[in-house]
């Protein structure tokens, strides 16, 4: 399987880090020592800014290339003949459309194309109330007619990254023969000496926040930090919330945030860190008391699966993939999703018995399976989907 190649569509790339992109980086850069070469062609834009990224860089030896993205996209500049693998991350209209369509009139002419893989990410099924009325009547009714249609007729493998996003795929018209599910998992920062390694400032920040709960994703509307900050004036005054992501281009989610931060008098309580790697998102999640995630949507969460390798008890939404990842009662709580004083009242049970046996129990199956999903066993199962679609042609 040596020199194999691969070419990766998707819209960002590092630096934007969030789980598209994390499960990208962790995945296909074990893939590269198994000795498969890889080009990922995403665009040059930030999550806030457009047209910024050098056009081509080397991270974590994987080739990137980079295009101007407009309002239709970007093309790759691609062999597609001479391509192995054409994987598509995420499910946008542009450029996967058009990209699609290309692809399926290759096939039909019979002109040589590799093996075609996409990965939605909760793409192909996202959280449709954080549309407009207009782009959701638009995006629901192509996913569901044309877009299934093209998967149905292009796609060799689509996969799902949870047990809930391949049902959800295939009620949408996916053909069920053509789903798989691998989950994600989690970077090998998890198992390091993170008390010897992690950097000194993060040391400070952790020491001076004291008691604190964390979430960690973008500041973004789907992520529904309002209920958890409501709930957390209903917490000990000691406690606080830390928020660790990046800020979307557009603030308006932000602002209304920091106007509710102000009206509940919580100035000093939440605390938006910004964007924390590596090591140091570990250590500072390992010193957190729990982990809070009330999404309204995920296809699976990465931040839930890192919480639980630092043996986190996780208070998640009772909703789409969270219920499939955390169990009520046994690894966390599922909590109704915008329900502040069930959440409250979660936070302060499970500070008020941290000591006790089960709680303790808790955290211990918690660290003990997420340190058993790490991303290099994620990525060993996409390297032996990939050779099992080349060489049986699957």
């Amino acid at each position: 399987m040596k020199n194999k190649k691969i070419s990766i569509i998707v819209k960002y790339f590092y630096p934007v880090t969030a789980g598209i992109e994390t499960n990208i980086a962790e995945t296909y850069s074990v893939l590269t020592k198994k000795g498969w070469n890889i080009d990922i062609h995403t665009s040059k834009d930030t999550l806030t800014e457009k047209n910024v990224l050098p056009n081509k860089d080397i991270i974590q030896d994987l080739n990137v290339k980079r295009y101007p993205f407009s309002k239709f996209g970007y093309w790759p500049k691609i062999n597609w003949a001479q391509t192995d693998l054409i994987c598509l991350h995420n499910f946008d209209i542009f450029p996967h459309f058009q990209i699609l369509v290309y692809l399926m009139i290759r096939k039909w002419f019979k002109i040589k194309t590799g093996k075609i893989v996409l990965t939605p990410h909760g793409g192909f099924t996202p959280e449709w109330s954080t549309f407009s009325f207009i782009q959701r009547t638009i995006k629901k009714t192509y996913h569901k007619t044309l877009g299934a249609w093209l998967i149905n007729n292009t796609v060799d493998v689509t996969r799902a990254v949870s047990e809930w996003e391949r049902d959800e795929i295939i009620k949408y018209g996916v053909k069920k023969e053509l789903v798989v599910m691998i989950p994600n998992g989690v970077e090998n920062e998890a198992y390091k000496n993170l008390e010897k390694l992690a950097s000194t400032d993060i040391k400070r920040k952790v020491k001076s926040f004291r008691n604190y709960i964390i979430q960690i994703g973008r500041i973004y509307k789907i992520k529904n930090y309002e209920t958890t900050i409501r709930a957390l004036a209903k917490t000990p005054k000691n406690l606080k919330y830390v928020i660790a992501g990046p800020i979307q281009k557009d603030k308006t989610y932000q602002q209304f945030l920091e106007k509710l931060i102000d009206k509940l008098a919580l100035t000093n309580r939440v605390i938006f860190l910004g964007v924390v790697k590596g090591v140091d998102k570990y250590y500072l999640i390992k010193h957190a008391q729990m982990m809070v995630h009330m999404a309204l949507w995920e296809s699976f969460c990465n931040v839930v699966h890192e919480g639980l390798s630092q043996g986190l008890v996780c208070i998640v939404a009772n909703n789409t993939a969270l219920p499939y990842l955390i169990k009520n009662g046994i690894n966390g709580y599922c909590l109704e999703t915008t329900n502040e004083n069930k959440v409250a009242e979660k936070i302060n049970f499970v500070l008020k018995n941290k000591n006790s046996k089960f709680i303790i129990d808790m955290e211990k199956r918690n660290r003990k399976y997420g340190l058993e999903n790490s991303w290099e066993n994620v990525a060993y199962k996409i390297n032996d989907l990939y050779k099992n679609l080349l060489e049986n042609n699957l």
